[in-house]
């Protein structure tokens, strides 16, 4: 369900292809109402609309965060029949509340109708010529009691199998959208679903139990603040199962080998000095042509992990395979758990093995894997099922691949301490001095922009701000993150002066988005460092929206030193909490 009634349905919709079918690959029995809204990364509405450089008035006088709102369109293979075109702005963030229940398809489609007609209404108020107090009044009230109500659904258990997506993308650009999922401030569930031009479909399965938890927050938003276009067709938590398709399918999209008499000649625990096994004949240019289309490759083989992985890498050959499945236990398992992990229907795969018993295992049980004894090896590439074309993305296909890998380790197994999930997210700080026109345009654009993490609350002009970098004897510093899921851009700014080895700041702004993650930690111990300062003093000018810097500050270690009606002042040394889990550049 979206709140449609913003977008202008006057402008065409010229669509893209989508000729995928979601249901194709899973077998959905229920979905996770949601209510998609067009939102701010860095709202603080409606203090930020005077100041902020990307503010854009939408009819109701609130910022138009995307280029033409949530316009949604009939498509039969979308959620409920209904899909949405979505262009992001800079900051753009569609968001919805995590409701209670699932429903199953039938009872959810009935939500669907009442919020249509909902909305309808909602979009007639809108364009009416009421005065624009009336027309927010007139929109919001029963917005509120929309959700009121949604958040007392009842029907099946909440705890999702799986998060679909299905999308066409405009963008010529492959890039990273991120589904985050947060309790209040604090993020409890990351994750990046690679995006393609053209078409792209996923399923993300193994979900951890925060992504069931009623009334969180799930944020979708493209990495690095990207005007992304996109057509959604789903993106949704859902239950259900994966659907085994009992034919192969046309092409190949993973090759899994078998390591002893196949991938190297010799067996590995037969033999006295690991040194003398290689790759047999023609293994590692095969290796490189199906890398090379970007058709990717694992192992199954029948070995002990650590003693088989030393032999991959010794050969150059261990950044090759993804989920690499070394074990005791059946290869059928082995090559289940592989493409659970890489996210691709098991009809895509094609097993490598001299043994016919294992090639006979594998076959009995997912008769829609292509099976190949090792004789067969010289002649794949120029059958059909491999003729797969060389293209840019396709050489990068294992890198991408592999970034996910990285992410899923850290996702699939659900994290509820915080510090644990954030360490294992690897965020990293990449700290300078803002010296391009556009980089100190991003530092303008959070100090006017950012109003929770401020500590001044002061709304330069663009030459007040200009005058502020000019500051005799102060030092400006800006920073960026990034981390296993994408790249966030530039989201602080600061600047202080040093007195006798203490660092006295005068400007901090830092946006949302980091807000929770020990950041701040990081970056005033590390300032700390390259000053070889003893210690800090950091004034907060109290204003209603920064509170959460205030109560961000006093967490980490900061220690209140004074407090009037309209200041905080606080000292802090090197001993930050957590200053250790993010990593400086």
């Amino acid at each position: 369900m979206y709140q449609f009634y913003y977008a202008d349905r006057s402008v065409p919709l010229n669509r893209g292809e989508c000729k995928l079918n979601i249901r194709d690959r899973f077998q959905i029995t229920a979905v996770r109402p949601a209510m998609w809204e067009e939102h701010c990364l860095e709202c603080a509405a409606p203090t930020c609309f005077e100041s902020c450089v990307h503010y854009q008035a939408r009819s109701d006088g609130r910022c138009k965060r995307f280029t033409n709102g949530l316009y949604t369109f009939a498509d039969e293979k979308a959620c409920c029949g209904q899909g949405v075109r979505v262009k992001f702005r800079k900051w753009g963030n569609m968001m919805t509340v995590l409701f209670p229940a699932m429903l199953t398809e039938e009872d959810y489609r009935k939500l669907w109708k009442k919020n249509e007609e909902t909305g309808k209404l909602l979009h007639a108020v809108e364009s009416s010529k009421l005065p624009r107090s009336l027309r927010w009044q007139g929109i919001r009230i029963p917005e509120y009691l929309r959700r009121r109500n949604l958040r007392k659904l009842a029907g099946l258990d909440n705890t999702a199998d799986a998060f679909l997506f299905h999308a066409y993308s405009y963008n010529e650009e492959n890039y990273r959208l991120i589904v985050e999922i947060y309790n209040d401030h604090t993020p409890v569930y990351k994750t990046a679903v690679s995006v393609d031009p053209g078409e792209n479909m996923a399923v993300v399965g193994n979900l951890p139990p925060e992504c069931s938890m009623a009334n969180n927050l799930v944020k979708v938003y493209p990495e690095n603040n990207l005007e992304a276009e996109l057509d959604i067709l789903w993106c949704d938590f859902v239950q259900g199962e994966p659907v085994v398709n009992e034919q192969p399918a046309p092409q190949v999209k993973c090759v899994v080998w078998d390591l002893d008499n196949t991938l190297w000649s010799g067996t590995l625990i037969e033999t006295e000095n690991s040194d003398m096994l290689e790759l047999k004949p023609g293994i590692r240019e095969l290796m490189e042509k199906l890398d090379e289309r970007g058709i990717i490759q694992s192992v199954a083989s029948k070995n002990e992990y650590d003693a088989a992985m030393a032999v991959l890498v010794k050969l150059g050959a261990a950044d090759y395979f993804l989920y690499p499945q070394i074990h005791w236990n059946p290869k059928s398992g082995s090559i289940k758990a592989i493409a659970e992990s890489l996210n691709i229907g098991i009809d895509t795969f094609a097993f490598i093995d001299d043994t016919a018993f294992e090639r006979e295992e594998v076959r009995s049980t997912y008769p829609q894997v292509r099976v190949y004894d090792v004789t067969e090896i010289a002649s794949l590439l120029p059958r059909p099922e491999f003729d797969v074309p060389v293209t840019a993305e396709s050489k990068n296909r294992r890198a991408m691949y592999r970034a996910e890998e990285k992410r899923n380790s850290l996702m699939k197994a659900g994290q509820t301490d915080i510090v644990e999930f954030l360490k294992k997210c690897n965020l990293r700080i990449h700290l300078f001095e803002p010296i391009t026109e556009e980089e100190k345009l991003r530092c303008y654009e959070l100090i006017v922009r950012t109003n929770q993490l401020n500590m001044t609350g002061r709304k330069h002009t663009a030459e007040e701000f200009a005058n502020v970098l000019n500051r005799p004897e102060h030092r400006n510093f800006t920073f960026s993150c990034a981390d296993d899921f994408g790249e966030y851009g530039i989201v602080g700014f600061g600047q202080y002066r040093v007195e006798n080895k203490t660092l006295m700041f005068t400007e901090f702004a830092m946006s949302c988005r980091v807000a929770g993650k020990f950041v701040e930690s990081a970056l005033f111990a590390e300032l700390l460092r390259r000053e070889s300062c003893t210690d800090g003093h950091f004034d907060v000018v109290k204003t209603k929206k920064n509170v959460l810097l205030r109560q961000t500050l006093e967490e980490i270690g900061f220690a209140v030193i004074g407090e009037s009606a309209e200041l905080m002042a606080y000292r802090f040394n090197s001993s930050l909490i957590h200053h250790e889990i993010v990593k400086i550049d």
